[in-house]
Order: C-alpha cells, then sequence, then structure tokens
C-alpha cells in the first residue's frame, strides 16, 4: 500500500513540475506566461505576460476542452509584454489546453458571467400602439429609473430609454424616455 502512494505521489509531482515549466514557456520569439483567464460576453479572454514580437502565424493557435471538442485561439500582440487571445463563447467552465507561438498551456475558463436582458418597448403612432422593438441585455441587474442609449428603427434619431415597469405588461420594463436631440437643446438653453 505504502508502494501505491508513494508511486502516486512521484507521478503527482512530476506533472506540477511539467505544468510549472509549461507556464513560463521559453520560444523563439521570448518568454510566454499565462497570467489571467476570464470570460467576457463574446467568450473567454486569456492573457499572456511576454517579451519579444510575435509573427501573425505565431499569434494563431487552438484551444482543446477537456473531453474533446477543439476550437481556433485568436491572438492579438498588445505591445511588447501583453498578448490577449480570445475563443468561442461556448469554451466556458471548463478545462481547456491552449497552444500558441510553440507553448502549451493548461487552465480552467470560468463560467460566462450572468446577463439580464430587458425587452425594449416603445409607442408607435402609426400603429398607436407600444411595440416590442428589441432587447438589451448587461451585466448587473436594472434599477428603476437607469437608461442607456438605443438606436430605435421607427424614430430617426438615437433616444434615451430608461427602465421603468409598465402597467399594461409587468414583465417588459424598457420605454422611451427622451431622445438625444432634445437632451441637446436643453443642455444648450442653460448655458
Amino acid at each position: 500500500m505504502k508502494k501505491y502512494l508513494f508511486t502516486i505521489l512521484v507521478l503527482w509531482l512530476m506533472l506540477v513540475i511539467l505544468v510549472e515549466t509549461a507556464a513560463a514557456a521559453p520560444t523563439a520569439s521570448g518568454v510566454v506566461t499565462l497570467v489571467g483567464v476570464e470570460h467576457g460576453y463574446k467568450g473567454p479572454i486569456f492573457t499572456f505576460s511576454t517579451s519579444g514580437k510575435f509573427s501573425k502565424a505565431e499569434l494563431k493557435g487552438s484551444v482543446h476542452v477537456q473531453g474533446g471538442v477543439d476550437y481556433g485561439l485568436y491572438c492579438t500582440q498588445v505591445d511588447e509584454t501583453i498578448v490577449k487571445c480570445t475563443t468561442s463563447k461556448e469554451v466556458s467552465g471548463v478545462n481547456v489546453s491552449l497552444s500558441w507561438g510553440g507553448s502549451t498551456f493548461w487552465t480552467f475558463v470560468p463560467n460566462a458571467p450572468p446577463q439580464f436582458c430587458y425587452d425594449i418597448i416603445d409607442w408607435t403612432p402609426a400603429m398607436d400602439d407600444w411595440q416590442l422593438y428589441g432587447q438589451i441585455c448587461q451585466r448587473t441587474p436594472a434599477n428603476y429609473g437607469d437608461s442607456f442609449v438605443w438606436d430605435n428603427p421607427y424614430w430617426v434619431h438615437l433616444h434615451i430609454y430608461s427602465y421603468r415597469r409598465a402597467q399594461y405588461a409587468p414583465s417588459i420594463i424598457l420605454e422611451m424616455h427622451i431622445t438625444i436631440p432634445a437632451v441637446r437643446i436643453l443642455i444648450n438653453e442653460n448655458r
């Protein structure tokens, strides 16, 4: 039994040493270290600390999800010391190995952040009724009175919308508040 546990411990330590070595892997262009993984709305973002310049060919790679699926990895060198890479938004809440520039890294990709989505309702004079025009999604829940700018295709100008609970449909909470040209006029009059 001791021999079995000792063998497992040695194998585990060898694996840890290999992973740490790969985390700061030297490449033909310099040293690359994975420093962060975050999940945006368009997919995971991998941030690397680097030394040296990388060619366009070196900045392309692949992501292998534990259990099977492969995706493309698309990297951009922000400056001499930072490279940022993205992949499909399908890669979420899983262990992955990613390869680019001659290096391979193993990491966990966190789940996508929650989205709070709300319908956009606006009055349509031609139909003499409230109409559903679209949807807006954001990272935090809406608070009564919060506003945002959205381009309604029916109206000529961008509009500022605010979160309101409508009496006719309690689940729909957005309605037009004021147009941007009107706001500009008010700002000019106050000067």
